[in-house]
Order: C-alpha cells, then structure tokens, then sequence
C-alpha cells in the first residue's frame, strides 16, 4: 500500500481489539490479553464541545483510519470548564463520548475516553459521576481506557492532584476493576517525575506525558526516562510536531519530533497525535478545511503535522 492508499472501510482481517484483546500493564508497558508489548498508536479528537465538525464521531472514518493509517486507538476529549462543555450539557456530551466508544468497538480499536479539563478546580463530584456511568456502560468491554484529567494546573501531586485520582479511580473500580487509567499529572501534565516520587497504589494505572515537539525537547524525555527509571508506566496521550499553542504559526518541527517518536517507539509508549479536525492555522489540525467527514484523506485532506503523523503511525 502507498502513502495514499485508500481502502475504504471494510473490515480487513482481525481489528486490533480482536488481536490484542483485553490490555493490562506490567511494568512500564502495556501488554495485551497474551501478554505480549503492544504500543498503542492514534489520534486525539479535538475538544468535543469546540470540534468544526464530527469527524471523531464517524464510524466510517474511524475504520478508514484505521485501514489505510494502521491506527489502533482513538481519543474522545470530553472538555470541561469552556464554554459548551460538559458542564453546561451534559447530556450532549456524553452523546458524543458515547458515540465514539461505540464506534470504536464497532471498528475494533481502543478508546480513551479523556476528562479534557486543564484549569483549577478539578471538579471532582462531577468527574465521579461522569466516569461511572461510563464505567458501568461498558463495563467488561475491553476497548475502553480511562484518563481521569487532561492536563492539570496549579494542583499540587501529593496533596491536591493524587487524593482527585484515588477518587475517580475508586468510581470507575467499582464497575470496571480491570481496565487500564491514566492519570494525568502537573504542569501541563509534563512533571511525570514529580509524580514517580509519590504514586498512587493499584493496578493498570498509567501517568500521562505530554510535548509538543517545537517547544519540548530533551529536558523533558529526561523527565519520562526518570519516571520510567522508578517504575512508573507512561502513555502520551497528546502530542504534536508543532508548538505547544497548536501551532498558530503554522511552522512543524519534524526533526525534533523525532526524537520524541524514536524514544517512545523504544519504550513502548503508546500516543495519540492531537487533533482530528480541520482548521487554518492550527498546525496540529490533521484535515484540511475541506475534508470530507467519513474518511478518505488523502494526501490532498491532510494538513499541518498530518502528514508525519500519518507516516509514524503507518511504522510497525
């Protein structure tokens, strides 16, 4: 298959949830129902209540992707505290998250379903009460990981931060003892070492790492190789070749991404490249302002960082 290859939707042998089945961690990596390493490689919706378009709740796109891209998870960003997020109607976000778990386990592929919140405070009851009624659902379906909070601010790990994660863990364990977390941690989630020195207990929970390659460099892959280093298991569900705005100014920085896809391709890190929409400047949008919804992007749809993003998923 080419760069360009098109092959439409149609189921083409096992899907990867029928490959990998249910995952766990055990050490640092994820391992599927085998016990086998798997890195888990896709793309991030854009913020559910700010998206140009529904392309992250198509069903056909979703198997385009993962057909002709090789992805194998996708990330359904539920936004809390902006305008039009979950807060404000809950009822028509949980619609859409819902509607992207159940494409994904149409289409066979991993979902991580994001409480995309980076503001203070946490809004804990509300936190609780969202990943339960998820976590009761689809309870048992092995699609499904769990991000407790995107990328929080001005909380401290120990006394703030930790306690938030130990309850929204609590919610979803009592529905759903077996499926993967992960936790978000400071500053951008970007102090995955801070985190490291006072981790939660329990198992298949994982820390979030995030970087945008124009603006974070080798100071903080020091920071994951030193959260590694003490034990704690890493997945980077948000990344972009760009600056860490989006990329405003257009510009993507692809050798220094390199870096960061050479070392997480090394440790089994799994990602989600941030963001499936369309939108001008915005580097970080994989489409084209017209991109059709149902898939078939092309060379000629993608835009920005797509087009690298696109070439490190399609690597085995």
């Amino acid at each position: 298959m080419g760069d360009d290859g098109d092959l439409g939707a149609d189921d083409l042998g096992p899907t990867p949830v029928e490959l990998h089945g249910q995952l766990h961690v055990t050490g640092t990596e994820i391992r599927d129902a085998s016990d086998k390493p798997i890195q888990l490689k896709g793309v991030s919706s854009m913020w559910l209540n700010w998206e140009h378009a529904p392309y992250a709740e198509n069903l056909t796109a979703l198997q385009w992707l993962r057909n002709n891209w090789h992805l194998n998870l996708i990330r359904a960003a539920v936004g809390v505290g902006q305008n039009g997020d979950y807060l404000d109607d809950p009822a028509f976000a949980l619609k859409q998250v819902e509607q992207i778990i159940d494409n994904a386990v149409a289409a066979g592929v991993y979902v991580l379903v994001d409480w995309h919140s980076s503001a203070k405070p946490a809004h804990p009851a509300e936190a609780v009460a969202f990943f339960s009624q998820i976590a009761d659902k689809y309870k048992g379906v092995p699609n499904v990981i769990y991000e407790t909070f995107n990328e929080p601010l001005k909380l401290d790990w120990s006394t703030e931060l930790k306690p938030y994660h130990e309850a929204v863990v609590a919610a979803i364990r009592e529905s759903e003892p077996n499926s993967i977390i992960v936790l978000g941690t400071p500053n951008w989630s970007q102090d995955v070492d801070i985190a490291a020195a006072d981790p939660l207990v329990g198992d298949n929970l994982m820390y979030t790492l995030h970087f945008y390659a124009c603006d974070h460099g080798q100071y903080l892959i020091n920071k994951g190789n030193s959260a590694l280093a003490k034990g704690l298991p890493l997945f980077v569900t948000e990344w972009g070749a760009t600056a860490a705005d989006g990329g405003l100014d257009g510009a993507v920085c692809q050798v220094k991404a390199q870096l960061w896809l050479d070392w997480m391709k090394s440790k089994r890190i799994g990602w989600a490249a941030w963001k499936l929409d369309s939108c001008e400047p915005d580097s970080s949008c994989l489409l084209s302002l017209d991109a059709p919804i149902d898939g078939g992007w092309t060379s000629q749809y993608l835009h920005g960082h797509a087009l690298y993003v696109r070439a490190q998923m399609q690597q085995e």
